[in-house]
């Protein structure tokens, strides 16, 4: 039998062993020499005596050794019931220093008070940070969740297939690419695969009706909190089927992961809601709904007030809302308190939001601070109690600005902000699907129409009618999977007829010559009969730090890029020679 440092209990006592592992806690006491021998399974007790301690005397902290000896039952006062070999120790009989160890930068240990590490510090050491138990625990968590969503897609027929990385550069798309120089075609390039998309698309043309990969994907996006210039995607398409087929597929996925990874049960079918109610009500397209905090339009019931910021508005065609939300407060204390609100107002600013104003009720009233707020919405009051459904100790936000859609958006941000304060869920875990997107978006510089996901997804039957005349109402067969506000992942039904493929991208502003030199091959791969197919792309990152409980991918991630999306472990992304360059790869660099 094969010993570990999490194996060992009083069943071994007597027993002679061998351990490896690292020395993470070093202790003398005069006569005994103790050290806790870690590994990535937990740790175990080693107790050196007489002739061995004089020897052992050498190890320092996380020296990597060998260590044979006996297991023995630990005295009653020393047992540690937290750990699972701690009934027991080992006493050393003879050891081997298989490597020594500088002095660890950060102390690896999970006791807050010694570790001190900022991440930048514990992503340039990371391969010393995954020793800590947590970091062990998250790559564990995540390997359960890959294990078990690949167990699910072999169950159901899905073939695991992988497209390729290195891929033409499609910067019409809109976003923008990493990009590869070829060695051999001196002055061409590889673009790094954003997703496998056209690739799983041109597979069900070959035939293969069920696909599934755990695919890699590579962005040159902007430095975000919760984003990586590469991620893992969870990937999937299917022909002959529906949204309705593709998002059960999803759902009992999920249903499977929470089973066998959270030892929990998932109620499906998820909620459905569409894209533009989500926006109206909750203010963003990927509402948090575990709670239900609305935005409701309260212009018509301020139609004459006396509050001359909100007044000013309304005369100017602009809109008022607001969200109640249920703070316990009654006037100087509860889950929100008065400072936190003027921190609210303050970011509401920055959103881009003209005005935020927020009130109280209490003892069935409505109060502000100042009062006399309150007292320019008098006529109002019942009016916007009524409709919020406001109660005693609850505190409403009330947002104005010209334009309805930074409205939306601002409220839809701080509804976020102050729920997640607040934390009157509803759930710990609430999935809802968003439908229908719109096909296009309007650029705010250039006016010009571009995808709102990507130029594959097929219109709805009900909008296709209004490509020609009025593009910006065409809806798309699109959906997007939420969880906690989340958005995990983002899917569609595809185009399969090649003159429509075509059009849509003329709508994007592309011409025939561009859409043959950028997309010819696709387009000509849709013209040898393509079926009705679709499928959908899931972040397996964000996922797994979620079912966690964690609010940070890189958590989850072996060797992530910081916030600026460099490589702290290996310094990347650094020059390269200009020689080298312009030998290899006939790339020459002008001074800007």
């Amino acid at each position: 039998m094969e010993f570990n440092c999490s194996t060992i209990n009083e069943k071994h006592i007597g027993k002679e062993i061998t351990l490896y592992g690292w020395c993470r806690y070093i202790r003398d006491h005069g006569g005994k020499l103790f050290i806790d021998l870690a590994d990535m399974y937990g740790t175990t007790q080693l107790v050196f005596e007489k002739e061995v301690k004089d020897k052992a005397d050498e190890l320092g902290k996380e020296y990597v050794i060998s260590a044979f000896g006996v297991v023995e039952k630990r005295d009653e006062e020393t047992v540690d019931n937290a750990n699972p070999t701690g009934r027991v120790e080992l006493y050393v009989k003879s050891f081997e220093v298989i490597s020594g160890s500088k002095l660890p930068p950060f102390e690896i240990t999970e006791e807050k008070e010694k570790f001190l590490a900022n991440e930048d510090l514990r992503l340039e050491y990371r391969y010393l940070d995954l020793r800590r138990k947590s970091m062990i625990s998250n790559i564990l968590f995540r390997d359960r969740v890959t294990k078990t969503v690949r167990r699910f897609f072999w169950d159901n027929g899905f073939l695991e297939m992988e497209t390729p990385y290195l891929v033409r550069d499609n910067y019409e798309t809109g976003s923008r690419t990493l990009i590869v120089p070829s060695r051999i075609e001196k002055g061409k390039f590889y673009a790094l695969a954003q997703s496998p998309q056209i690739y799983k698309q041109m597979l069900m043309v070959s035939g293969f009706d069920k696909y599934f990969q755990i695919a890699r994907c590579f962005r040159d996006e902007d430095p975000r909190e919760d984003r990586q210039p590469e991620h893992t995607q969870i990937d999937l398409e299917v022909a002959f089927k529906d949204e309705s087929y593709i998002q059960g597929t999803v759902e009992k996925m999920f249903q499977k992961i929470f089973k066998d990874v959270l030892g929990k049960e998932l109620t499906v079918p998820f909620p459905h809601m569409k894209y533009e109610d989500a926006v109206k009500t909750y203010g963003s397209d990927k509402p948090d709904m575990r709670f239900d905090n609305r935005i409701v339009d309260i212009t018509r019931e301020l139609e004459g007030t006396e509050y001359n910021i909100l007044k000013r508005v309304i005369e100017t065609k602009g809109h008022v809302k607001a969200i109640a939300f249920n703070a316990g407060f009654d006037g100087s204390k509860g889950r929100l308190d008065k400072n936190y609100m003027l921190k609210m107002i303050e970011l509401a600013k920055l959103f881009g939001l003209r005005g935020l104003t927020w009130l109280y009720v209490k003892n069935g009233a409505i109060h502000s601070e100042p009062e006399s707020i309150a007292e320019s919405l008098k006529k109002s009051e019942e009016k916007i109690r009524k409709k919020l459904g406001a109660k005693n100790g609850d505190i409403i936000i009330v947002g104005a600005d010209l334009s309805e859609k930074v409205l939306l958006d601002a409220l839809g941000r701080l509804r976020k902000i102050i729920g997640d304060k607040i934390g009157v869920y509803s759930s710990e875990y609430s999935f809802i699907w968003i439908d229908e997107f719109p096909l296009f978006e309007i650029n705010e510089v250039t006016g010009k129409l571009m995808p709102a996901h990507n130029p594959f997804t097929s219109p709805t039957g009900e909008t296709m009618k209004f490509l020609d005349e009025s593009p910006e109402r065409v809806r798309g067969r699109q959906y997007d999977l939420v969880l906690n506000g989340n958005e995990l992942g983002s899917g569609a039904i595809r185009i399969s007829d090649p003159k429509l493929q075509r059009k849509v991208m003329k709508l994007f502003g592309m011409d025939d010559k561009t859409i043959d030199k950028n997309f010819g091959f696709f387009i000509e791969a849709l013209s040898y009969g393509t079926p009705i197919e679709g499928g959908i792309g899931m972040g397996l990152d964000r996922i797994t730090a979620l079912l966690a409980g964690s609010g940070n991918i890189r958590d989850f991630i072996l060797f992530p890029k910081n916030k600026r999306f460099e490589s702290s472990v290996d310094t990347s992304p650094t020059s390269i020679d200009q020689k080298r360059l312009r030998n290899d790869y006939g790339l020459e660099f002008k001074e800007a």
